[in-house]
């Protein structure tokens, strides 16, 4: 659903599909965004926050670094190289 939201954001002017399936993924995003644990509900909020094309890369990168320390499941060194 999270990237149906964020691909619907590449629309042209005048798509109806893309209009539609954007309000569909908000939607349930939204409710859903209260139900899931914790790192998947900060990153549901920051991308109805800001969703990836219209903010700056550098400045998300470094939100979604906490994001995946949550997860518990990376490459230590990896880490220590992208802080």
């Amino acid at each position: 659903m999270l990237e149906l939201y964020e691909a619907a954001h590449f629309q042209p002017h005048g798509e109806n599909i893309l209009e539609e399936a954007l309000s569909f993924s908000t939607f349930h995003l939204k409710l859903a965004e209260t139900t899931v644990n914790y790192p998947f509900s900060i990153k549901i909020a920051n991308a109805l926050k800001r969703p990836i094309r219209k903010s700056v890369p550098r400045l998300i990168a470094s939100s979604y670094i906490f994001i995946y320390e949550a997860y518990g499941t990376q490459d230590e060194n990896l880490m220590k190289f992208a802080k």
